[in-house]
């Protein structure tokens, strides 16, 4: 079956997110109900991003031309379905758990920055709306989240693997139809494999973004693995959290909306600054209450934290010379969503032990520092 790209692309991010609304929030939720502790949860979270962040560049560095994008996303759609299915056999082994959401999350890595790189890509080519067609995962990831949540108090928590694996083979199947207009390799493409991920980190402003990026995104550590887990403990139930959730991603796919109209003039400076104040403000809020009419408000700054965050860093990749795109995409994956995550993950494990209070105040902290990184003058065609 041949659809346009932008329904393609729409119908990727629909399935791969759908699946991914599931996997941030309950994955945790799920190895719990395997009778695992706080602090085995947060080291298999951790070391889940870790794993990401190999799998980010992994498939980075494999990917030589424009061309190799679908068949590469096809195979790893497949591969994923194969680790769910491994996590549910293992689940009761620690070291067989670990191993297979390892397999998992390195698998599933590629998702995320091969299809970025498949939009970016096209966006030079035949000029598709990324924002429009992005908002599409965020609307699969906010009813994935709901629905799944409020089936999960129904059947039960140790369910979610499967519900799970469901959604991945549906994922799979949608990568199957084919895009009428292919993605063209270019003669930058033949020089892609001459481009190394070293040698962008050695552009000084290339560095800087990415900095700010880690900080900012890493920032949403304690939030990603712990907020249900706290917010449960502190009386608020698990079909309420899930709202709460789907209501920040209610914000990110608002802003994807409008994205091109709102920011069309604004600088990719000017977009990280305003994420990382938001996800300061939203940080301290948690830290200082847990009362439902400070935290409903405070989930709307999703789209400022998260979604204008990415937006702004789509923009400084999609400016970048066509060879640059796919390694950039590894490094801004691999290092922002993936390593600090990983590494804020294991510090807001710690935290949380302690006081979940404060573990949402260091947050805050992570993503203040961004204001000092952030360059103030980008040489990009914004």
């Amino acid at each position: 079956m041949n659809i346009s790209p932008f329904l393609w692309l729409s119908c990727a991010f629909l399935g791969y997110y759908l699946a991914y609304g599931v996997v941030v929030p309950y994955l945790p939720v799920w190895v719990k109900s395997q009778q695992y502790g706080a602090e085995i949860i947060g080291l298999v979270m951790s070391s889940s991003y870790l794993f990401r962040f190999v799998g980010s560049f992994f498939f980075g560095s494999k990917v030589k031309k424009s061309s190799q994008l679908l068949p590469t996303l096809r195979l790893t759609s497949w591969l994923i379905v194969f680790s769910t299915i491994l996590m549910a056999y293992f689940a009761e082994s620690f070291w067989g758990l670990f191993c297979s959401i390892g397999l998992f999350s390195l698998l599933n890595a590629g998702g995320m920055p091969l299809t970025d790189s498949l939009a970016t890509t096209w966006q030079k080519q035949i000029s598709i709306d990324y924002g429009k067609a992005r908002l599409i995962g965020s609307m699969a990831f906010t009813i994935g989240l709901i629905v799944v949540g409020q089936i999960i108090g129904i059947i039960g928590e140790q369910q979610i693997i499967w519900i799970l694996t469901a959604l991945f083979v549906f994922y799979a199947m949608l990568l199957l139809m084919n895009p009428a207009i292919q993605v063209k390799d270019q003669q930058a493409d033949d020089t892609s494999s001459q481009v190394t991920f070293l040698g962008l980190l050695k552009d000084k402003l290339t560095r800087r973004v990415l900095v700010s990026a880690c900080l900012v995104q890493g920032s949403h550590a304690g939030y990603y693995v712990y907020s249900i887990l706290y917010w449960n403990e502190q009386g608020i139930p698990v079909q309420t959290t899930s709202l709460l959730w789907g209501l920040a991603v209610i914000a990110e796919i608002t802003l994807f909306f409008f994205s091109g109209r709102l920011f069309k003039r604004w600088s990719v400076s000017k977009l990280m600054t305003l994420a990382a104040v938001g996800a300061v403000v939203r940080w301290m809020g948690y830290s200082l209450s847990v009362s439902l009419w400070i935290i409903t408000p405070l989930q709307l700054f999703h789209c400022l934290t998260f979604a204008l965050l990415h937006f702004a860093m789509m923009r400084y990749i999609a400016s970048q010379p066509q060879q640059n795109i796919v390694k950039l995409q590894a490094l801004y994956n691999g290092l922002a969503s993936c390593m600090s995550v990983a590494l804020m993950t294991v510090v807001a494990g710690w935290l949380y032990n302690q006081n979940a209070s404060i573990m949402f105040a260091v947050m805050a902290g992570a993503a203040a520092l961004a204001l000092v990184t952030i360059p103030r003058k980008m040489r990009v065609a914004e």
